[in-house]
């Protein structure tokens, strides 16, 4: 049984595409390129495992797409949300040279130019991974993708992750290690070096080191700026959108504060009252006799709105919480009518503060010896600001 799958480019005039063959216990997708100009046609097998292996296409849309999307067969292809790959990243690649570069989701955009002898006319592969897939993750997806001539001339060939340190020392990482964790200490240095080596069975055999061919690609980290990015245009977008709300929040709070300390006036006056009133029915108009039973009632009848304020609001009376009652009232009053959504202002304050805390993290990766405190102060200080409006 075969399956045919084909896709025309027409910019370049370079078409391509797939037939599935079933083999004993195992099914063979085969690749074809045709192009027209040199009159070749170009072939790659691939099982059904590696595809398995390389299709993260659902895995991106489950880290990537928002809790409403669903998904949908073809989500999450080369236009999917964060993937970010554009041509023009790719034209200041060095040539002969890697690069990894951030997304504008949590993934990393790798690009290796996988052909051999500085054949710049063959396009570069673009990899997305995650921080914490290991570097075995890395090795299979750059064995998957190495051009036919190599696949078909060496069969045997191993990926090495090496890095230098900054005082010259070498060392070749396990592949075990997390992507996030090798890249934190690759940042040092700004470069690392991937090591393909092929050899063929005679080479195995014989063990001469003559026939064996090394491709060495030098892969760029990016820069704080380059990394944080994304990160610092988000934060951008976010402080303007909370200066539009700021003033119209501090304005609603002005009126609130000033609103409950009017109503505090009130109950100053409200007292006086009550003391003028009982002072003039007892010494001038009814007696002591008459008075003692309402001034005990009424005194009762505080207490008894007391307990009621506490089963309510499950706190007890005091002056501070009735005043803190009174602020956040009015306050929450004020921003219903005039529009503003308090739920939102909070949303971005809080992705505000983890955005800082990010971007000082990664700080802290280039510059050992910052270890974000002063930014753990500011976001203190905005905690205890935010508290204290509330």
């Amino acid at each position: 049984m075969f399956l045919l799958l084909g896709r025309t480019f027409l910019a370049t005039s370079i078409a391509s595409g797939a037939y599935l063959r079933r083999q004993p216990g195992n099914y063979i997708l085969r690749l074809w390129t045709h192009y027209p100009s040199t009159r070749l046609v170009s072939y790659r097998g691939i099982s059904t495992s590696e595809i398995e292996n390389l299709n993260v296409s659902h895995s991106r849309f489950l880290s990537e797409a928002s809790p409403r999307e669903r998904w949908k067969d073809g989500h999450g292809g080369d236009e999917a949300n964060g993937a970010d790959i554009n041509s023009e990243e790719e034209d200041l690649v060095p040539n002969g040279k890697g690069k990894l570069s951030p997304t504008s989701s949590h993934l990393l955009k790798l690009i290796l130019p996988l052909h051999p002898g500085g054949e710049s006319k063959d396009p570069s592969t673009v990899f997305l991974l995650h921080p914490s897939q290991p570097l075995s993750h890395v090795s299979r997806l750059i064995l998957s993708s190495l051009p036919s001539s190599l696949s078909t001339t060496h069969q045997h060939a191993t990926v090495s992750f090496q890095s230098t340190t900054p005082r010259g020392s070498h060392f070749r990482w396990s592949e075990s290690t997390d992507v996030g964790d090798f890249i934190r200490d690759a940042a040092r240095s700004a470069e690392f070096q991937i090591e393909i080596r092929f050899s063929n069975d005679n080479a195995r055999r014989e063990s001469d080191t003559d026939l064996h061919n090394t491709l060495i690609i030098p892969v760029t980290v990016p820069t704080f700026v380059s990394r944080t990015r994304f990160l610092r245009r988000r934060l951008a977008l976010i402080d303007e959108e909370l200066g539009k709300m700021e003033g119209l929040k501090v304005q609603c709070d002005t009126e609130a504060h000033r609103g409950a300390k009017r109503m505090a006036v009130s109950g100053l006056g409200a007292l006086v009252v009550y003391w003028g009133t009982v002072a003039r029915l007892t010494f001038w108009d009814y007696g002591w006799d008459v008075m003692e039973p309402i001034t005990y009632l009424s005194g009762l009848s505080t207490v008894i709105l007391g307990y009621l304020w506490f089963l309510y609001q499950g706190r007890e009376v005091s002056y501070s919480s009735v005043l803190s009652r009174s602020i956040s009232a009015r306050r929450h009053a004020l921003y219903s009518s005039r529009g503003l959504d308090i739920e939102r202002w909070e949303e971005l304050t809080e992705e505000r503060r983890k955005l800082r805390r990010e971007i000082d993290r990664i700080r802290g990766e280039y510059s050992p010896e910052r270890d974000g405190k002063d930014e753990q102060k500011k976001d203190d200080n905005e905690e205890k600001d935010s508290e204290g409006s509330d």
